[in-house]
């Protein structure tokens, strides 16, 4: 069988869904991607040579599969390929719900172009589908499922001790979206205090020297330990070594790394946002904070840090929880036995 991936390989949520296809299928799944560059200039002409690529494969090579991460850039690319079968994931909310303007106009476009073209749509939450009815999807093509986390590689192992110095993990990418910045600031903001708070800034992007900046202007640089793009096998054990886990983007779809820290152990202070609010409730079992106020984000640290033995419990129920609904084995194999219906 010949299945082809378009996307980021290097996330993590990417690599689970070719190593759950991988698995199932047998099959060794190839890649396209536009390589990543800090400069623009080299974007540009990375993702030039990308659809030169694509249009010679649509020449020369034929799918029976073709899996593409977002509707609004590799889903719609994914049209050019000759397969017999495409299935499109919808990536985040700007890619459910673009924003306004000329960025949003195309990407509208492009979403309605893939609804109506592809075999399946993946929504891996329920907060996703509203966008896609909306957008033209048909109900029949849409499979709200998570990936799921391979629970063999996140081991949990209950906290009886914490860490002397509390220390923090995010694991998004360096990009304005996610706002590291603000945590940086909470960090300062909590320092200025008295309480000292350690942060591991897993990932990689055009903000990287940036942050080392702010990081140093802050006062902060021997508190922040940037350790760039972590392969998958390492991010389970930084995470279940962690105290807490902080992400604060301004938009999210349903976070496979939030799930990730679930599964670690790792105490989770998030977004106060539609598609968190349906797995977190606040002061039990995770933190609701707003995207862009970096006091609210240090009394949100505070207060765990203040409450650490009382929000043990939880974090056994968020592992449960995975356990439950969002294990690699049994959502992948589901997943799976709908490609093959698709592929008779």
């Amino acid at each position: 069988m010949k299945i082809l991936f378009l996307g980021e390989t290097y996330r993590a949520d990417a690599k689970t869904w070719i190593e759950g296809i991988e698995t199932f299928s047998g099959a060794k799944i190839d890649t396209m991607e536009v390589p990543f560059s800090p400069k623009r200039w080299k974007r540009i002409s990375l993702f030039l040579l990308f659809l030169v690529q694509l249009f010679r494969l649509r020449t020369q090579k034929s799918f029976d599969l073709v899996l593409a991460e977002r509707a609004t850039s590799y889903g719609f690319f994914s049209l050019l390929v000759k397969a017999r079968v495409k299935v499109v994931a919808q990536q985040g909310i700007t890619d459910a719900f673009p924003e306004e303007g000329f960025t949003g106009l195309y990407k509208r476009f492009f979403q309605r172009r893939v609804y109506k073209n592809v075999d399946l749509i993946h929504a891996w939450g329920h907060v996703m589908t509203y966008a896609m009815l909306e957008s033209g999807a048909a109900p029949s093509k849409i499979m709200v499922l998570p990936k799921g986390i391979n629970l063999q590689r996140y081991t949990f192992s209950e906290k009886h001790e914490f860490n002397s110095t509390p220390i923090g993990i995010v694991t998004r990418s360096l990009s304005d979206i996610y706002r590291h910045d603000i945590i940086l600031q909470s960090l300062a903001i909590l320092k200025e205090k008295g309480i000292e708070v350690k942060l591991r800034v897993v990932g990689d992007g055009v903000l990287m020297e940036d942050l080392k900046l702010l990081a140093k202007n802050l006062q902060i640089s021997n508190q922040v330990m940037f350790l760039g793009r972590v392969d998958n096998d390492k991010l389970p054990v930084l995470l279940n070594d962690s105290d807490f886990y902080v992400a604060i983007p301004e938009t999210e779809g349903v976070s496979a790394s939030l799930f990730e820290a679930m599964a670690g152990g790792c105490f989770p202070i998030v977004t106060d946002l539609p598609s968190n609010r349906a797995f977190i409730r606040p002061g039990q079992n995770g933190l609701l904070v707003p995207s862009g106020d970096a006091q609210k984000l240090a009394d949100a640290i505070e207060l765990f840090l203040a409450s650490r033995s009382k929000f043990t419990e939880y974090v056994r129920e968020n592992r449960a929880y995975i356990e439950s609904e969002v294990d690699f084995n049994k959502n992948m194999e589901i997943i799976w036995s709908r490609y093959q219906q698709l592929l008779k």
